[in-house]
């Protein structure tokens, strides 16, 4: 694929590129008092953020950290806003160019991806193949690489400060890790000899990166592995097939490859071969032959998660339901 050309940090530090941005930060945020203090004097700080990125003294501000119960314990770490504009700037130049090459069953690569749609993918194969493998990833985005990642961006990179920005955002990320609250959750606390690794939860360049991170395994399973179901949603895949014995060879060939090419290593709740005809739960849902429900933990937490919409507004209160819609009618 032709690489990224030079000037592109050019277009990334424009005004008209970070303005852009700014929109696209405060969609649906505008309630919000951080989005709201920022906005009432956005016209200057964009000048003052694009002089920043030209002149090369932009440093990422400290993330704020809370602990949700999601059912289980997460670390959600959200970025000041003013980097949240250099985060969606960035991708806005550097994004499609890398997510274009994602195949047809990544639902996590934007235009095209989602929830309902990763489900209803799995439905259609379930129908289609006799057996079902699903993987999933230890603690995925804390144990990202940033080596790694860097060298998977910046080969189709030209432009060196672009480089340096990303290196900077990954580098503000390790702060977190190695806060009192990850601590307290027990999340892997990188050393100063360790190799630095860990996305936080909670912004665009984190999702976007650990959507793209594991493009090269969807590479593999379907180029070199040739399994003839699969898809993926972040750190859930999915491996599907009429030959339970090449699925056993797949979860192996699978395995080796995340440790050696990402550092990685499989949930071990998961990686049970199972025939099609079994019901299984993916993202929240229950997928069998005969059609998709919605899971027991999803039902448990509709009200609350409502209840909580609700509170915070009626623009949240929007998107909850506009989320949970396709479940009103699922039987």
């Amino acid at each position: 694929m032709r690489s990224l050309p030079n000037g592109t940090f050019e277009r990334l530090a424009a005004i008209e590129n970070l303005w852009h941005a700014w929109c696209a930060t405060a969609v649906g945020k505008r309630r919000g008092a951080a989005v709201a203090r920022y906005g009432m004097d956005v016209d200057r700080d964009l000048f003052a953020l694009r002089r920043e990125l030209l002149a090369g003294h932009y440093r990422p501000r400290p993330w704020r950290l809370r602990i949700v119960h999601d059912p289980k314990p997460r670390l959600i770490a959200a970025p000041a806003v003013r980097d949240r504009v250099v985060h969606g700037a960035l991708l806005a130049v550097i994004g499609d160019h890398f997510m274009r090459r994602c195949i047809d069953t990544h639902f996590t690569r934007g235009a095209g991806g989602g929830v309902h749609q990763a489900v209803l993918a799995l439905l259609a194969m379930n129908r289609r193949y006799r057996w079902r493998l699903h993987l999933d990833i230890a603690r995925y985005f804390p144990s990202v690489d940033h080596g790694i990642l860097r060298g998977l961006l910046c080969r189709e990179i030209r432009d060196p400060r672009v480089c340096d920005l990303i290196a900077t955002l990954l580098e503000s990320g390790l702060k977190v890790y190695r806060s009192p609250e990850a601590a307290r959750l027990g999340l892997p606390r990188p050393g100063p000899a360790d190799p630095p690794r860990g996305l936080p939860l909670g912004s665009w360049l984190s999702q976007w990166a650990g959507a793209y991170y594991l493009d090269g395994l969807d590479q593999y399973v379907k180029r070199t592995l040739k399994v003839p179901g699969y898809l993926r949603y972040m750190d859930d895949c999915v491996l599907l097939g009429d030959d339970r014995p090449a699925l056993e060879a797949a979860r192996a060939a699978v395995t080796a490859w995340l440790a050696r090419e990402r550092r990685l290593t499989l949930n071990p709740k998961f990686g049970r071969i199972e025939p099609t005809s079994h019901a299984t739960v993916f993202l929240g849902h229950r997928i069998s032959r005969s059609g998709i429900a919605p899971s027991r933990r999803l039902r448990r937490r509709l009200p609350s998660r409502l209840a909580a919409a609700a509170a915070a507004g009626p623009e949240a209160l929007r998107r909850s339901l506009e989320s949970y819609r396709g479940l009103m009618w699922i039987r």
